[in-house]
Order: structure tokens, then sequence, then C-alpha cells
């Protein structure tokens, strides 16, 4: 059976139970008309084992790389993966390199396979300290505006004093 997670309050993002946390999304227990077929939430992640992915974390992190496997609970293993780092108005970007990754399932938000023909989009490569200088002022910029990202995407707006 697909186990879904109810949350036990609003704010459950902030400070999730260890029970709900080790629970699977897919506990081996649902029927399927197949021996070992897959579940119905998995074959997304079957049909994109051993392709380049571009991987969106929850804390805003966009990361690129080649998926070898998940398991039971949408953790995913990548390989080659880079970590790119976006300038939207220049549209230039720059990766730093991060190897291999096990991704908890819980932290992607959504993933999809990045082009053969054109895996940097519309994207121009910068030199990475271009980019990180830039990101940081910009961020710089909305502290000094009173304004502050979310360390988790899906968290909920707060407000400067």
């Amino acid at each position: 059976s697909v186990l879904l997670r109810s949350p036990v309050s609003p704010h459950h993002h902030l400070n999730p139970s260890a029970e709900a946390m080790e629970q699977p999304v897919f506990d081996g227990g649902e029927s399927s008309s197949a021996p070992g077929k897959l579940p119905h939430w998995a074959s997304n992640l079957e049909d994109n084992v051993d392709k380049h992915l571009l991987i969106m974390l929850r804390d805003g992190r966009k990361l690129i790389g080649c998926l070898r496997t998940f398991d039971q609970f949408a953790n995913l293993l990548v390989e080659h993966v880079v970590e790119r780092h976006i300038l939207f108005e220049e549209k230039v970007y720059a990766d730093v390199y991060l190897g291999t990754m096990l991704i908890r399932g819980e932290n992607v938000c959504l993933f999809g396979e990045v082009d053969p023909a054109r895996p940097n989009g519309a994207l121009t490569e910068a030199s990475l300290a271009y980019v990180l200088r830039k990101e940081a002022e910009l961020e710089a910029d909305e502290n000094g505006k009173g304004k502050r990202r979310p360390m988790d995407i899906f968290a909920d707006q707060v407000e400067s004093l």
C-alpha cells in the first residue's frame, strides 16, 4: 500500500516527527497483477534510471547528475553530480562538482531529464568566481531590503519586523 503522510500540524516541515520520516512511501505490500512490478509512483523513477537529470531540492539547490538507482523511500543515488548556480537575469551559470550523492527522497521537489541536445538550455557558462560573487551581492541586497529566503522553499514565508 502507498502510505500518504498526513501532517500533524501546519508546520510539520519545520519539525517532522521521526516516525513520519521513517515510513516508506511504498511498504512492499501493494498488490499488483504482475509479480515484481513496481508501484505506480515508482514508474517515473524507473523510467529515468541511467538518464541525466536536473533535480531541484527543497532548499532551492539545483543538482544535475545521472540517476543510478532509487529505493522504496524514493532516495536517489546520483553520480557525476554538479550543483548548478544560475544568474537568471544574466542567463549564465557555473557548476560545482560534487561527485556521487545519495539524496534523501523527502528533499526532492522535482526532477526532469536534461535534453542531451541542449544540456545547458539557453544558459551560457561563466566563471564560478563571478557567479558566486554575484550571488553574494544579490543576497546582500535582499538582506539589506529586509527580505529573507526561507531555508525550505516550501516553508511559510516569514515577514521581517
